[in-house]
């Protein structure tokens, strides 16, 4: 895109236009602005130097600088993070305003000052601290809205990639997900029965032996997704719990692929478990005066019985370990997740199955495996049923 003057000869007498010049779609295309007349050749010179620099930097140089936080606070966080998931608002906030945050590295600091070579002295600092690399690059995520956002109202020179784009990132390191065997999950759910614990027998079953539900699935999960007839039974993962600004949240399931239909064996180990809990929470339900458990699966053994959150979820899961089975490994309640996926694949689930169960979502994966035939389904839900059925209780 260029700029130049050029003279319009009128018999009225001389005047000016700036002439804009640039390639559009292959194809050489120019516009005119007209200057008023009286204008010399020296304004409109002026004129169309200004127009260039507005065009390539914006208004950068009629505006006052301003500080990195003083933009985030002030601009980006109450005026661009409306649309965005509560979740993922709640998560921007914290990395930012955390202890050793973004904030601190970067707040007294200039927009024009946020270069690549800070942002790399950053970085380094935090490798240095064996911060996680995913949490790292969570922090340049941010900031890399945050400057685009920037360039955006005019504030930075307009760049087709900003600072963020050429710092060097630590790299991924994949961690191996634990997993469980049929014998221990036989055993933690034997051990959850024997003392009457139905919090970790609804996990359990739900995260091992049926879907492998996150553990904001379990907190979203509402009896009205669980249909338990005689001719048929399955869950429906439908939403949701998640920490947002001012508490818990509800929102869509983590991936498009996760909201799904979970079919379970009628009379099976799984239906014995969701029919045991329904019957208590109608129980309460329907017995107890100031019942602030709603409709919700998970809901706290105590009054008002409230539902459960994620976090309260993933503590109760812990201390059942700790307490109840202290021969096993102490792995994370997201483990059982994959417990789940690797039992079924033993079992010898087919993709679909797999996939679509799981509400696993991937680029190859999410459009070809999001409508699983259910009476497949089933059958491969019974092979996992089987297993369990067949297993030894044991401890290692």
């Amino acid at each position: 895109m260029k700029f130049h003057v050029e003279k319009v000869v009128r018999k009225s007498g001389n005047r000016y236009r700036i002439v804009k010049d640039r390639i559009y779609h292959g194809q050489r295309k120019r516009t005119y602005k007209m200057l008023p007349e009286g204008t010399t050749k020296a304004q409109a010179d002026k004129i169309c130097n200004k127009m260039a620099l507005e065009a390539e930097y914006g208004d950068l140089i009629e505006r006052e600088p301003i500080l990195f936080s003083e933009y985030v606070e002030d601009t980006y966080f109450p005026k661009y993070t409306n649309d965005l998931a509560v979740s993922t608002k709640y998560h921007y906030k914290q990395i930012y305003s955390a202890k050793d945050g973004i904030k601190k590295h970067l707040g007294d600091l200039l927009l024009t000052e946020v270069t690549t070579e800070v942002l790399q002295t950053m970085v380094n600092y935090y490798c240095d601290r064996n911060i996680a690399p995913k949490t790292i690059r969570n922090y340049l995520c941010f900031i890399s809205v945050v400057l685009d956002q920037a360039i955006k109202d005019k504030l930075l020179r307009r760049q087709e990639r900003n600072a963020t784009y050429f710092v060097r990132e630590p790299k991924m390191v994949q961690k191996k997900g634990h997993t469980y065997s049929i014998e221990q999950v036989k055993f933690m759910l034997t051990k959850a029965q024997e003392t009457e614990n139905i919090t970790i027998e609804l996990i359990i079953a739900l995260c091992c032996l049926s879907g492998g539900l996150r553990r904001s699935e379990l907190a979203g999960l509402c009896w009205d997704d669980i249909v338990l007839n005689k001719e048929e039974a399955y869950v429906s993962v439908r939403r949701a719990i998640v920490r947002g600004e001012g508490g818990m949240a509800e929102k869509e399931t983590k991936t498009q692929a996760g909201e799904r239909i979970i079919p379970i064996q009628v009379n099976g180990i799984v239906y014995q478990i969701l029919m045991k809990a329904k019957k208590m929470h109608m129980t309460k339900y329907q017995c107890t005066q100031g019942y602030q458990g709603k409709n919700h699966v998970f809901v706290l053994e105590k009054y008002p019985y409230s539902p459960m959150n994620p976090e309260t979820l993933y503590k109760r899961f812990k201390k059942f370990l700790k307490e109840e089975c202290p021969e096993l490994p102490s792995y994370r309640l997201h483990d059982l997740r994959h417990t789940y996926f690797s039992l079924a694949s033993y079992a010898g689930f087919n993709e679909l199955s797999l996939i679509g169960t799981g509400g696993h979502s991937s680029l190859e994966s999410s459009k070809r495996y999001r409508h699983p035939i259910m009476e497949n389904v089933l059958k491969d839900m019974g092979k996992l049923e089987q297993e369990y059925n067949d297993a030894v209780v044991a401890v290692s």
